[in-house]
């Protein structure tokens, strides 16, 4: 399915996540047209044209989407299943202040905000969140559905894996490698690589044994058929 440029979006999510990614496609120029939440307790006031989302109308009723859609959702392991789950195209949203230099690539239905920074032949990967004034180095490499934090730094030749979350203000030295969703404390400043499925705080960052890292997708939800069999009609 091929859209070319659109000027009109939808946007999964309807929390203050996605006012903010909402604020980045009207700096674009696009506009929203609808709003579509799983989560009705936690619906941001200035959310507009809200309609339920596809665990509340089950997997087999949701509509095919005719517009561009941007995941606006906070949480990593359930923006890896709407991915999966959506029947959609997905479109980026990337502030004009941010700074993305021509040798970097972004993968589709990432975000990048506000004063955020993608240096040359970085390589961001799909549905990942690049947060306010977060740093993204020249050489790293962001796999699916990590969320880089508010001021995080990543410099040269860091891998951050699939699904890691890198908290407000961490800052991750040269040639780190942090594994598959794992969560980096606020502050943290990691000096050595990270295994899969942790949790690591502190200055120098350490790992806690007693703590798993970023909860994964559960990807038995992902099937297609009625919605009585997928498990996601709410109840």
């Amino acid at each position: 399915m091929s859209f070319g440029k659109m000027s009109v979006y939808d946007v999964y999510g309807a929390g203050g996540h996605a006012q903010v990614v909402i604020d980045v496609l009207r700096a674009q120029g696009i506009r929203v047209r609808r709003q579509y939440n799983d989560r009705p307790e936690n619906q941001h006031p200035a959310s507009i044209n809200v309609l339920p989302g596809i665990r509340r109308v089950g997997l087999g009723r949701f509509p095919v989407l005719d517009v561009p859609v941007v995941l606006a959702v906070g949480i990593n392991g359930e923006r890896a299943e709407l991915a999966r789950m959506l029947d959609a195209h997905f479109g980026q949203a990337i502030h004009p202040s941010a700074i993305v230099a021509p040798s970097a690539s972004i993968g589709e239905g990432t975000v990048l905000l506000h004063g955020s920074i993608v240096q040359p032949n970085a390589r961001v990967g799909r549905h990942v969140l690049i947060n306010t004034a977060a740093s993204v180095d020249h050489d790293c490499v962001v796999e699916d559905y990590a969320h880089i934090s508010p001021h995080a730094t990543l410099s040269g030749h860091v891998h951050v894996g699939e699904g890691t979350h890198i908290g407000a203000g961490a800052v991750l030295i040269p040639k780190i490698k942090v594994g598959r969703w794992c969560r980096v404390g606020a502050g943290a400043v990691v000096v050595r690589d990270l295994p899969d499925h942790c949790t690591a705080v502190g200055n120098p960052a350490r790992v806690l044994p007693d703590r798993s890292g970023e909860p994964t997708p559960d990807w038995t939800l992902i099937r297609s058929g009625h919605p009585e069999d997928s498990g996601l009609v709410a109840p």
